[in-house]
Parts: structure tokens; C-alpha cells; sequence
């Protein structure tokens, strides 16, 4: 990898990268090595400092880069002991606890890492560990405040193909020793790999389920190739290098986590400071979060939206100069307000990327040195491609989009996956063979800059939740007076979106949205998915073919967010009316029309509008209507 760190301004310099063939980019491949490769640069130095509390007070467990590798072939070693052979999952249900990284790091070295949302209900667990057919899985033992073990604790029978459960003992918890993954590490060699394998790019290293974390996850295949070209990637477009300190505290089961987070940190030889077993979610880090830039002189400010916007509001009480000037955000929508924040009072600009599972992480980045063009996700990756695109009713692509137009976002390159395990999926996952349907909708403006203005999918996207809205569809309709219903995201200004549900009930039928509310948050398994409102609509808004419009129903509920807002800063006086409608160059925007009388201040009353609304992603306008003279 080169060390290089150009300036990034805009296409220019994306094409400039290009002119060196991406093979010249890296001299390794493959997991194993970019591991080795960073730990080359300073073996003594730390690459976690592990916190259990997250506290700035507390003393950390500090793991150097020599014991990151013995550990990595302890780990390695130990798999192909159990039988873990190059095309075997080794699956991982566990927080973000130190071993957590030892058995990914390992598992993709013996054979291939298959880390599993712990939150996850036992019956997707299982799903999942069938789908994958892993041979050996690493859990989380018997821990207060986890219910980990609980949940696998019987799985044994219902996955044939489970050879090995082995335990990590978490903070305050016990295993069983026999089964204890540290003990049964001990007993391997950390000096040396004692098996032969030669990695190739293309082999799989890791398995990481998408398309929802409820419902049936879809398992992308992340290869070695695509692992590594993004850690180059993100070394150069973010500058990353040994002298880099970053906080950990984003899921290992997450693909921004494991590839962004945890493996471009390490390729690079940072220092990555681990929050506790419930990374950015750990009690009272946003509260700590000032003090622990302090401590350890963190230099990249990190933190996915929703931990952002929390901190937005906690004033900076420490010293922060350690900062750099930006740094990249997780790709759920953050809003204008918090971005603006943290560039104008502290001092960082939030790069906020544009990224999917099927893509090994980010696709676009917002140029480090280049425009601030709030609300756009950047420019491309080198090496990757970027069309909008028109697609017929024949599901073709008719034609590409014209610059500012607004259309389906395909992509092609080293990071595309070659498909989900399961082959069925991939009928209609790319377009022509090589161009990936990420099922967003967006525009390309003249200088490159994606724009992403909606989903063509129904994905409902919580907090960095994933939810499929089958989930809570199926799970309603298996109440006795419903006749219809269709789960929409709900706008919201913390967690992006909120799960909502429209009903419509069967004739003569009689049942309350709150009534049955409770019996889908009763019945779901994963609390992210279970809605926040059930809606009663007579009739259901259909299509020409009798499908039910989920645009007019998003359209809905994002009217009764934004209407309730309006109405509580201006309905005294203006008789504010909310209209959603669409916008070539925005997708979608929130119109706010207001009376004008003369007992308002138009200037304060748009001012205070705009300031609130600006907590969402959606963009607005504000007109004024004349009184009707009598």
C-alpha cells in the first residue's frame, strides 16, 4: 500500500488515483495479511485499548499489534483443529468484546468469518447458521445484561451441521472450560499459522447477512479482493495511518463496522479505542465522549448518525484539538442541522457516505478537500462506477439519467459482491452481469456529486436497523380484523425512520391502532421492528393492478410528522397546511404553506420552522398565502 495521501477535491483526483492500475495499489489481498502488514509497522504498539464501561476513568485492557497476531493464529489454529477447512463458516454471536475480533480475524484466516446480529431472535440465529452452514460458532457465555447465551443454549440439535459451541466469557459472566475459547486458544501456537492455505483474492472471507435484521436476512459473500481495495481506499480518501486513533464502537456483524472500523483501522496501524460490549450504544459514552477524545487522543471523530445527533447536544468539556479537520459517517441519512454543527462549532466536517453490504461498504465519499455540498453523499470510489439510470416496466435499463435527473443508482466494481449465497437471490440482483441494483434512487449533478433521493425498495432503515417490512405485515395480518396493512418508514428526526403500519379492516370488523399496535410489538421478536403506530385507513391506496401504493402511504405519514411539527411552532396564527410532494432534484419535499396575517413575524416564524425541520434529512419550502379578502 502506498503512502501517499493526495489532496481529494473533486473527480479530478478520483481519476488521477485511476491512472495506476489497482493491482499496483496493494502488495496483499487478502485478510491475513493486511493484519500482519499494519502490525509490521510498530508490533509494540497498541491496537485496542479495551474498555468495559467506556468511561475515561477506567484502566484499559491494551492488546499490542504482537499480541493482535499471536492471537489472530491462536484463533486461525484452533479452527482447523475443529475442522474448519478454507470454504467452512466459523459463525460469531458476540458484542464487542476483545475476542470478538480474534475469532472474526481468525475464522476469515481458516477458513470463512460468519459474525451474526446478537440481537437477534434464536430462530433467525438458527436460520442463519443453517443457511451458512457453519461448523463451529463462538458465543457469548452466561453474562448479566446479555441473553446471548440463552438463546443458542439448546441450538445444537436444530443445526446438524454444528460441530463446535464455544464460549467467551464476558464481563461479569462464566463459560464452561472445556468449551472456553480463550482457554482452548492457549493451547494453540501463536507464533505461526499451523496449517498451509494460500488465500487467494477471490476466496470468501467473510459471510455478512443484509437485506433486513429481521425477516429472512440475505448473506452477501465479502471476498478478500474487495476487503482489501477498500482498505486502501479508505487509507487514502481519509487519510488513515499509523498516527490515527479511532474509537471502536460500531457491530462487528455490520459490514461498516468490520470493514471501515475494524480492518482499515488495522491494515493501517492505528490505535482503536473499544467502547465497551455495546460499542456506541455503552451507558454514558456520548455523555464521556469529549473526555475520551481527551484521554487517548483520538484524532478521528466517529459515530453513526443517531450517536451524532446525540451528540450534537453535549458541549464539548475537554480538550478536542486531537481532532482532525473531518471524518467519515456511517450512510443513514444524517441531517443538514447536525452536520452543520459539527463543522461550524467543532470543528469537523462530517463526510457522510453512501455505502451497502453488497458493495463492501461505501460506494461514494464527500471529497476531504473539496466543496461542502450538505445533503449529498460525494463522489465515487476510484475504481468504481456510478450510473442513474431509467428502468422500462420490462426491467431493463432504458437509458441513463441526464445530470440532475433523478433515477435508479447502479454500480459496478471491485467491491460488488459476486452474489448472496443463496443463488436464487441473484437473479435480479444485476443489471447486464456487472452492474449492481442497490434499489436507491438518486441523482448524479454535473460535478459527479450523488444525491440520494429515495429508495425503490421498501427497506425500513431505524437507527442503522435494517427492517423488513414483511416482518410487520405478516405479523398484522395475522390478526382477526385485519384485511390489509403495509409497513412504511415513518420520518423522525433521532433514528431516521420509525416503523409505522397502515391497517384497513375487514367489513363489520371493530379494533383500536392501539390494540393492535400491541399485539405486532407482542408478537415481533426483534423490538427495533415492532411499529411504533398502527394506522386505520378505509380504503387502502391501490395501484391500477390492486397493489397496495406504499409511496402514497410514506407520503401520509411523513405529512402527519411534519404537520404536528409546523403546528406546534406556527398554528396559532398562520393555519399552516403540509403537503408532500415531488421534486426533480430533491426526490421528495416537505412544502409548508402558512397564512400571512398580521399578527405574525414572517422572518422568526420561517426561522424557527426551518430550524426544526432541518433535524430531518428531507429538504423543504416554506410559501405564504394572502388572505382571502371578504
Amino acid at each position: 500500500m502506498q503512502d501517499e495521501h493526495p489532496p481529494i477535491r473533486g473527480m479530478a483526483d478520483i481519476e488521477l488515483l485511476e491512472s495506476i492500475p489497482l493491482e499496483q495499489r496493494s502488495d496483499v489481498w487478502n485478510v491475513y495479511e493486511l493484519i500482519k502488514r499494519g502490525a509490521s509497522i510498530d508490533p509494540d504498539k497498541a491496537a485496542f485499548h479495551c474498555l468495559e464501561r467506556g468511561s475515561p476513568e477506567e484502566t484499559p485492557h491494551t492488546i499490542s499489534y504482537r499480541q493482535l497476531v499471536a492471537r489472530v493464529n491462536q484463533a486461525a489454529n484452533l479452527f482447523r483443529s475443529l475442522g474448519v477447512g478454507a470454504n467452512d463458516a466459523v459463525a460469531i454471536l458476540l458484542p464487542i468484546v476483545q475476542q470478538n475480533y480474534f475469532a472474526l480475524l481468525g475464522a476469515a484466516t481458516a477458513g470463512i468469518a460468519c459474525p451474526i446480529n446478537w440481537m437477534l431472535h434464536t430462530e433467525q440465529v438458527t436460520a442463519l447458521l443453517k443457511a451458512t452452514n457453519a461448523r463451529v460458532l463462538v458465543v457469548l457465555g452466561p453474562t448479566p445484561g446479555f441473553d446471548i447465551w440463552d438463546k443458542v443454549a439448546g441450538l445444537r440439535e436444530s443445526v446438524p451441521g454444528l460441530r463446535h459451541i464455544l464460549q467467551v466469557k464476558g464481563p461479569g459472566g462464566s463459560s464452561e472450560p472445556a468449551a472456553d475459547f480463550d482457554v482452548l486458544c492457549n493451547g494453540r501456537s501463536g507464533d505461526r499459522l499451523e496449517f498451509e492455505r494460500t488465500i487467494a483474492p477471490e476466496d470468501v472471507a467473510i459471510y455478512v447477512h443484509t437485506g433486513g435484521t429481521t425477516g429472512t436476512p440475505k448473506i452477501a459473500r465479502i471476498l478478500h479482493r474487495a476487503i482489501a481495495y477498500k482498505c486502501w481506499a479508505y487509507s487514502v480518501l481519509l487519510e488513515q495511518g499509523p498516527g490515527q486513533t479511532t474509537f471502536a464502537g460500531s457491530p462487528l456483524f455490520h459490514v461498516g463496522g468490520i470493514v471501515h472500523r475494524t480492518l482499515g483501522s488495522l491494515a493501517c496501524g492505528m490505535t482503536s479505542i473499544v467502547l465497551g460490549p455495546m460499542g456506541f450504544r455503552t451507558r454514558d459514552v456520548v455523555k464521556n465522549y469529549w473526555k475520551l477524545v481527551e484521554r487517548y487522543k483520538v484524532t478521528e471523530l466517529g459515530g453513526v448518525p443517531t450517536t451524532l445527533g446525540a451528540l450534537a447536544n453535549v458541549p464539548p468539556d475537554a480538550n478536542i484539538s486531537t481532532l482532525r479537520p473531518y471524518a467519515m459517517c456511517g450512510s443513514a441519512g444524517l441531517p443538514a442541522r447536525v452536520a452543520k454543527y459539527f463543522a461550524e462549532t467543532i470543528g469537523v466536517r462530517i463526510l457522510s457516505n453512501y455505502g451497502m453490504t453488497e458493495n463492501t461498504a461505501t460506494i461514494c465519499l464527500p471529497p476531504r478537500n473539496g466543496e461542502v455540498r450538505f445533503g449529498s453523499s460525494g463522489i465515487r470510489f476510484p475504481y468504481t462506477r456510478v450510473r442513474t439510470v431509467i428502468v422500462g416496466e420490462d426491467g431493463a435499463i432504458q437509458r441513463d439519467c441526464e445530470a440532475n435527473q433523478i433515477g435508479e443508482i447502479i454500480i459496478s466494481g471491485p467491491g460488488v459482491i459476486p452474489g448472496y449465497l443463496d443463488e436464487s437471490l441473484n437473479a435480479k440482483l444485476f443489471f447486464e452481469g456487472e452492474w449492481l441494483r442497490t434499489g436507491d434512487l438518486g441523482r448524479l449533478d454535473p460535478d459527479g456529486y450523488l444525491w440520494v433521493t429515495g429508495r425503490a425498495k421498501d427497506l425500513i432503515i431505524r437507527s442503522g436497523h435494517n427492517i423488513d417490512p414483511q416482518v410487520i405485515e405478516e405479523t398484522l395480518m395475522a390478526h382477526e380484523s385485519v384485511a390489509l396493512v403495509a409497513a412504511v418508514g415513518r420520518p423522525d428526526a433521532y433514528a431516521g425512520e420509525l416503523p409505522v403500519a397502515f391497517v384497513q379492516l375487514k367489513p363489520g370488523a371493530s379494533v383500536e391502532g392501539e390494540d393492535l399496535k400491541n399485539f405486532a410489538r407482542s408478537r415481533i421478536p426483534e423490538r427495533a421492528a415492532a411499529p411504533v403506530d398502527v394506522l386505520l385507513v378505509d380504503p387502502m391506496p391501490l395501484t391500477d393492478v390492486g397493489k397496495i401504493f406504499k409511496p402514497e402511504l410514506r407520503s401520509r405519514a411523513a405529512k402527519l410528522v411534519y404537520g404536528e411539527l409546523v403546528r406546534s411552532i406556527a398554528a396559532a396564527v398562520s393555519e399552516p397546511e403540509i403537503e408532500i410532494v415531488s421534486d426533480p432534484i430533491h426526490g421528495t419535499l416537505v412544502l409548508v404553506s402558512l397564512l400571512r396575517t398580521v399578527a405574525i413575524d414572517d422572518q422568526d416564524v420561517e426561522q424557527r420552522i426551518g430550524s426544526a425541520l432541518e433535524g430531518f434529512t428531507c429538504a423543504h419550502r416554506i410559501i405564504w398565502r394572502q388572505p382571502q379578502i371578504a
